[in-house]
């Protein structure tokens, strides 16, 4: 069977996603649309003209995690979203956080961040990664791990997220076993 003009091969033809020009097809008005609620959602409607540098760290917080939502389905992965901010601006991305699960029950959020107790207080579940070290040797192992030590689920624990779990003694016991347990690895 020879490739012809009036004869194409058809590659992935059953799978919709292989479809080219729908993929790149889309409604201009429902994306401007969409984008206004997620500006609106995170109070950046003032600023949709303004660059990255005229922004504040945390309207820029905001603004790559109402990003996040309008380029993913569900799934949120902010990395390192506390780093460079002060207490207030802290306080006020983890509210967003917060609002971004209540937004959907489908929505997701994986936070990669060295900010133990701010992460663990937005928290269900809680991963840490870690390097291994080979048994031998003691050297570090390349690529870094979960281990089953390192899984926690802070709902059985009593410790998922609510208000005011910060404030908890079993919640700040819990932190400082973790630090305890980072420092000894």
């Amino acid at each position: 069977m020879s490739n012809t003009a009036d004869r194409p091969v058809q590659v992935g033809s059953h799978y919709p996603f292989f479809d080219t020009n729908a993929a790149l097809r889309f409604d201009r008005a429902a994306a401007l649309a969409h984008v206004e609620v997620y500006l609106g959602c995170f109070g950046l409607g003032a600023h949709r003209r303004k660059y990255p540098a005229q922004l504040s760290g945390g309207q820029r917080q905001r603004a790559a995690i109402a990003q996040q939502l309008l380029c993913s389905d569900y799934l949120i992965l902010p990395d390192e979203p506390f780093s460079g901010l002060d207490v207030a601006m802290i306080d006020e991305v983890e509210k967003i956080i917060v609002e971004v699960t209540t937004l959907d029950e489908l929505n997701t959020v994986l936070i990669v961040s060295h900010d133990i107790a701010t992460t663990t207080a937005l928290a269900d579940r809680l991963w840490l990664l870690s390097h291994e070290r080979d048994a031998a040797t003691g050297q570090l192992l390349p690529g870094a791990t979960i281990s089953p030590r390192h899984q926690y689920n802070l709902a059985q624990l009593g410790l998922a997220w609510h208000p005011g779990v910060e404030s908890e003694p079993e919640f700040a016991q819990f932190v400082a076993e973790i630090k305890e347990e980072i420092r000894g690895s």
